[in-house]
């Protein structure tokens, strides 16, 4: 065989093994701009959840996504539990910014990682795709306890230890008890969960004296617990007969709750315009709102601009109560 035919059987073999293997013959250069010009999302989305199944950071996820998955983005619901939603949020800031990830918030969380520095990212360096909600928390206790008002419960932390749950530590809710230490002078001990999924068990098997949470999943529990108020300005409408701790007479700093979608650093816009516009038109949606209303939990919608602009401020509250947060 002469050296002519051995080199187009050569380039005959190469080619067909290409081909083979699915490698495209223009090179690398077509390969990116094949890469580029994929319609997002080409797969399913993971939605990262840092709290236990069963919290309104779960449910609310539940209910919004065969919604989001009717504008076209499919999720996966993923449970990254762990220090109160740091590992998370690390795994978020770390992963390739292709729009591909993204977690369920509830800040103030991010920015007491960022106040009292135990994470390597600040509140703002993961993206806010779209908010749903801005809720205050409720304090429960048994249903069956004899702390039946939040003046009781001032009262018994003056007698003895009395032992309170949080769903996080270092958490929005550590933080806001934390408030109320300082505020009212109280003193009490607590103990921290990952999420009401597990705070309210240990209320309910009379571990703890008393837990803090989110009044949407308190209101799942109405049978099981029994609430001593809510600590926000205004009533909250999962609980409208329980009083605020103004109303009773008590002035401490609310610590709100802000929910919201959020994906890494350097997504590029396009793909966050997908995303946002997605969850837009989900919340168009009349049953989506009522699904909500039905486990608890009222929607208060907001844009990409207006969850950074309360992030911030929140960040300039926190930073009041860093030394409580041990």
């Amino acid at each position: 065989m002469n050296s002519k035919m051995q080199t187009n059987r050569r380039d005959f073999l190469v080619r067909a093994s290409g081909a083979a293997l699915g490698i495209c013959a223009v090179g690398p250069v077509a390969q990116r701009s094949a890469i580029a010009q994929e319609k997002f999302p080409a797969r399913d989305i993971n939605w990262m959840i840092y709290q236990a199944p069963g919290g309104s950071i779960d449910t609310t996820a539940r209910v919004i996504q065969p919604y989001l998955e009717k504008h076209g983005v499919k999720t996966n619901l993923d449970y990254v539990l762990g220090a109160g939603g740091r590992v998370a949020r690390t795994k978020l800031f770390t992963a390739r910014p292709d729009g591909y990830l993204m977690m369920t918030e509830s800040a103030p969380g991010g920015a007491i990682d960022e106040v009292i520095g135990r994470a390597a990212y600040k509140a703002s360096d993961c993206v806010a795709i779209y908010g749903w909600g801005v809720v205050s928390w409720q304090l429960c206790v048994n249903k069956d306890s004899p702390i039946r008002t939040f003046q009781n419960f001032v009262d018994e932390c003056k007698k003895r230890r009395v032992v309170v749950g949080t769903i996080g530590r270092s958490g929005s809710s550590h933080i806001q008890l934390a408030a109320l230490q300082k505020e009212l002078g109280l003193s009490f001990a607590m103990v921290h969960f990952e999420g009401s999924g597990k705070a309210y068990p240990a209320v309910m098997g009379g571990h703890v004296d008393a837990a803090i949470s989110g009044p949407g999943s308190g209101s799942r529990m109405r049978d099981s617990l029994h609430f001593l108020c809510v600590t926000g300005a205004d009533r909250e409408k999962s609980l409208p007969d329980v009083q605020t701790l103004h109303e009773l007479g008590f002035n401490a700093t609310p610590i709100d709750q802000i929910w919201f979608a959020m994906t890494t650093p350097k997504v590029p816009e396009d793909r966050l315009a997908v995303l946002s516009n997605a969850f837009a038109k989900a919340f168009e949606d009349k049953m989506l709102w009522q699904q909500m209303e039905k486990v608890g939990e009222y929607l208060k919608l907001l844009t990409r601009a207006q969850v950074e602009d309360m992030v911030r401020k929140q960040a300039e509250v926190i930073d009041r109560y860093k030394d409580l947060l041990g």
